[in-house]
């Protein structure tokens, strides 16, 4: 079951319902064992825990739009040099809550000036 380890802390933790292992530089899909239903107007983003994190093991993809019905899984990508070994019950994804906005998608000519503008990676200092 989804759980929060702290009052106020934004995302769910997420468990693995299976065994599983990530060899280097390979993903899988690891299964969760629960389906939801957001309420109305509301989706999901599947977000890294940090412990993993710092172990190379990043979430690659993780959109849960309100519509979808079937089982949450991570898709989990092993960016380090060893296999990474994960037991059912393990924590492996956070899913954080987020509203859904229907937006107008319009093509134009230009848009307006910003004091960023297009300034992008490292634009804003270290």
């Amino acid at each position: 079951m989804p759980s929060k380890a702290y009052p106020g802390d934004l995302g769910f933790d997420l468990y693995a319902s299976v065994d599983c292992e990530i060899p280097p530089s390979e993903q899988a899909a690891v299964g969760t064992g629960i389906t939801v239903e957001m309420p109305e107007g509301w989706g999901g983003i599947l977000k890294d825990r940090s412990s993993m994190a710092l172990k190379r093991i990043y979430i690659s993809a993780g959109v849960i739009d309100q519509g979808y019905r079937g089982e949450i899984k991570a898709l989990l990508r092993n960016e380090s040099q060893v296999t990474y070994k994960i037991r059912r019950g393990d924590k492996i994804a956070q899913m954080v809550p987020v509203q859904v906005t229907d937006w107008t998608v319009m093509e134009t000519s230009g848009l307006k000036d910003t004091d960023r503008d297009a300034n992008g990676f490292g634009s804003s200092g270290k």
